[in-house]
């Protein structure tokens, strides 16, 4: 990738409108350019309606119907993106439109490697675990599977935020991932939000909050000459903090501001992808009410191109 570039999930529906609204935004503030995918879902449709064997009818009836199914939403899926086209270029944004067909999930997940950032809008759907398979046929939502295999980092966008001020970024205190750390500060320095640093541990760990904050600065020298919020956590703090992400009383998540950006991070474990608490991300995003949330990748080092842009562009203007 010789710039940044945004891959944007597209759908009709009002949060992949306000995902969109964030990805042109992130796109003029970065120089990024901005490519919309419109997949259409044919493994589902295929699920709703396959008949392997004959019962009282044969498959025939089932497969015309698919591929009727099929052609209307190719129909609109054109519709949408000429739509989309039109006000992304009335917006000045660079890039383009492309409609493609299989399960989302896996296209927008490897499709999102040859990008900085996927932007992705999702409707909560307050669904637990231990009952959302009785609840709908389709278990999961595309922003809920594309959190749970992406490996780039992932925006999710539920309704139109405020102007962002600051970036909040969380790290556990027993698991510190400073390459993590220095990607989104410098995610946050280029979109001019002031860092925050929330630091969460679950008590295991020995350590003030001065102590911790010495030993950081440390570790991580080039933060001492920005302008930084540390907060810590610890112990059953944290685990309070986590309820406003992921609980019963999803009311407290009123108490975080929403001018500021969150980013979680998440790591790859054997095939599954984990984060805060050894919880799988789309189990934050199930009942998220903030209105965006990052999932951020520990070793995926989305916007270190950057520094390379940076210094081309301060060696053409000298």
């Amino acid at each position: 990738m010789s710039k940044l570039s945004i891959l944007l999930a597209l759908s009709g529906s009002e949060q992949s409108r306000n995902a969109a609204e964030v990805a042109w935004k992130l796109a003029k503030k970065l120089d990024a350019t901005v490519t919309a995918e419109h997949v259409i879902d044919s493994r589902t449709i295929w699920e709703l309606l396959r008949n392997d064997k004959p019962g009282f009818i044969g498959s025939g009836p089932y497969v015309a119907t698919y591929e009727t199914t099929i052609c209307a939403l190719k129909s609109l899926g054109d519709k949408l993106a000429l739509e989309y086209e039109a006000i992304a270029n009335g917006q000045g944004v660079k890039g383009e439109c492309l409609i493609k067909e299989g399960n989302p999930v896996e296209i927008l997940s490897r499709d999102a490697n040859d990008h900085n950032l996927l932007v992705i809008g999702h409707f909560p759907s307050g669904v637990r675990a231990s009952d959302r398979d009785l609840c709908h046929y389709i278990r999961y939502s595309v922003a809920e599977g594309v959190s749970h295999q992406s490996v780039v980092p992932v925006l999710i966008v539920q309704s139109k935020p405020l102007s962002w001020e600051s970036m909040t970024i969380v790290c556990e205190i027993d698991h510190i991932n400073f390459a993590y750390l220095r990607s989104c500060l410098n995610l946050a320095k280029l979109l001019g939000l002031k860092p925050r640093l929330e630091f969460w541990g679950t008590g295991t760990r020995e350590e003030g909050p001065q102590t911790f904050r010495q030993n950081l600065f440390e570790s991580m020298p080039e933060a001492k000459s920005m302008d930084i919020d540390i907060e810590y956590f610890g112990g059953h703090a944290a685990t309070e903090r986590k309820e406003l992400f992921h609980g019963q009383d999803m009311s407290k998540s009123a108490e975080i501001p929403s001018e500021t950006l969150f980013v979680l991070p998440t790591r790859g474990i054997a095939r599954d992808r984990m984060t805060v608490f050894g919880m799988e991300p789309e189990e934050f995003i199930r009942s998220l009410t903030l209105p965006c949330l990052l999932l951020w990748p520990e070793d995926h080092h989305a916007f270190d191109i950057t520094d390379e842009v940076e210094l081309k562009q301060l060696s053409a203007s000298t």
